[in-house]
């Protein structure tokens, strides 16, 4: 039997739920490829469900060495998921970061508080509330507001064990 093409828009679909990267957190790479979640010799399935965008590299490592499982793929597809519909892209470089380089503080500039919104409701990230720089606006009518530019923020406890579970493609639920 023939393989069946996989249409343009379940690839572009697939691909824009990954960023244009590698679904691996650990790798990231931007050359990417199209794979199957289960082959599509045993399935005949294009589906976006069945489908997840990996490098070449790690396509090879899944495919043909076998270094990387099927539940692991699942699992990667699945917290993909998560991610994009729960955290922006500066949550998710972050996240990124704190796990390449193992740091429970960061500082972000103005309008940091909004770029980390959801990861601090979710307590991953605490404000440290650190007085810092601000911009003040003091009108002639007497009203006066004062507006940080800069947002100290400690990981949490939470916030480790998400980032390690994220890295490691573990289930985020």
């Amino acid at each position: 039997m023939s393989r069946e093409h996989i249409p343009a828009s379940v690839q572009r679909a697939v691909l824009v739920e990954a960023g244009h990267r590698c679904a691996i957190p650990t790798c990231r790479s931007t050359t990417t490829e199209i794979a199957h979640i289960v082959p599509w010799a045993e399935t005949q399935d294009n589906s976006f469900e069945n489908l997840i965008a990996l490098c070449p590299n790690c396509h090879t490592r899944f495919d043909q060495k076998k270094d990387i499982d099927r539940l692991s793929v699942r699992k990667y597809k699945q917290n993909l998921g998560i991610l994009n519909n729960r955290y922006g892209e500066c949550e998710r470089r972050l996240f990124s970061i704190l796990a390449k380089n193992g740091e429970r503080i960061f500082v972000l500039g103005p309008g940091g508080d909004v770029l980390v919104a959801n990861a601090v409701q979710d307590g991953f990230f605490e404000d440290k509330q650190v007085k810092g720089m601000s911009f003040d606006i003091t009108s002639s009518d007497g009203f006066s507001k004062q507006f940080p530019m800069t947002f100290t923020y400690w990981v949490t406890d939470a916030g480790m064990a998400f980032i390690k579970h994220y890295m490691e493609g573990s289930d985020l639920n």
